[in-house]
């Protein structure tokens, strides 16, 4: 499964050890990382006009999204957010986020989201089983 990542998950997802992906990729299957260009950019710009830690994470980042994940480009919006939830729904993909508004809209737009707690890779909207849909 696809998972397009935003700014907030990588700057997490660097600086933590990010547990239980395993038991999400036997849920839903291998998960591969995109990062969109926009979020690229994103990064960039925190990696030269944030302060030092966030700059840190930021260009760290930068390096682990460009050596291990596939970057691609996403349609030009007013915000990274509208670029993230529009690639996710036209491509259907799942999307990774920590942001709540994000994670909010992605979830009304019926993405799936992967998001982090207790530094554990959780699912915040999993889809609903043949069981569920026969109730």
């Amino acid at each position: 499964m696809q998972v397009v990542c935003d700014t907030s998950f990588l700057m997490v997802a660097v600086s933590k050890p990010i547990k239980q992906i395993e038991k999400i990729e036997r849920d839903l299957g291998r998960l591969d990382f995109l990062v969109p260009d926009v979020v690229i950019e994103e990064l960039e710009r925190l990696a030269n006009k944030a302060g030092p830690k966030r700059s840190n994470l930021a260009k760290t980042a930068l390096e682990i999204s460009k050596a291990r994940f596939k970057v691609v480009k996403t349609p030009k919006a007013a915000h990274v957010d509208d670029s993230i939830i529009e690639y996710a729904t036209a491509n259907k993909c799942a999307a990774a986020t920590i942001d709540t508004n994000l994670r909010r809209r992605l979830i009304s737009n019926n993405v799936l989201v992967l998001t982090l707690r207790n530094d554990k890779l959780i699912v915040a909207n999993p889809w609903p089983t043949e069981s569920d849909k026969l109730k």
